[in-house]
């Protein structure tokens, strides 16, 4: 998988200025990362499992609520330790009436799990299976979490993004070019069973995450 640094550099390529002077690497990151972003939102609305991911999440005695994972846009499941899936209720069904005990439902609002009934004195655990918002490439080092192979249409949108093709032959290439790229990303996107990933198991579960 290509680098940051190596999607600079073929960014720089597209629009000819190799000069930090002109467009400092503080520009060029900022650029690509805007187009990573761009990009990985359409593979998630492609597919929502491509990013899908797990975590584990515990409950703290007498709390409602717990705060999902950072990088979290969707929850799709939760798993308790005996491999049950927890039942998601909208929060206006919630039945306020009842004791604290073991939760039997939940919903997401916000950043935050809340839990139907409020845990009593016993802490659980779940499993949370959820769309995970890719990390920020902080470093020249990091690496997109993308589909092998498709990660140099990262730096020709920040090309097209940029608006700084001045050539009108290499802009109109680049255009093409992304065109065909694009396509071919959704459809690796579309029909990939992995995403790249691993395969969960639970007894009552059997995903797919990357």
């Amino acid at each position: 998988m290509k680098t940051r640094s190596e999607l600079v550099t073929e960014f720089r390529d597209w629009i000819d200025q190799p000069n930090t002077a002109i467009i400092s690497s503080t520009m060029a990151n900022r650029e690509i990362n805007r187009a990573y972003k761009q990009l990985a939102a359409m593979i998630a609305s492609w597919n929502d499992r491509y990013y899908l991911t797990t975590s584990t999440i515990t409950t703290t005695v007498s709390v409602q609520y717990v705060e999902v994972p950072s990088d979290c846009v969707m929850v799709k499941r939760l798993i308790d330790s005996d491999k049950y899936e927890l039942k998601h209720v909208d929060i206006e069904q919630f039945d306020l009436s009842l004791a604290n005990g073991e939760p039997v439902r939940w919903d997401k609002t916000g950043q935050y799990i809340r839990f139907n009934p409020t845990p009593d004195a016993s802490t659980y655990t779940y499993t949370i299976y959820y769309t995970k918002h890719p990390a920020e490439l902080s470093t020249d080092a990091s690496a997109p979490d993308f589909v092998p192979g498709q990660e140099g249409i990262i730096a020709l949108k920040a090309a097209l993004n940029s608006k700084m093709i001045r050539d009108e032959d290499t802009r109109a290439m680049a255009q093409l070019t992304y065109a065909e790229d694009l396509k071919s990303l959704r459809h690796a996107v579309i029909t990939s069973h992995t995403g790249g990933g691993h395969r969960v198991i639970d007894s009552d579960y059997n995903q797919t995450i990357g």
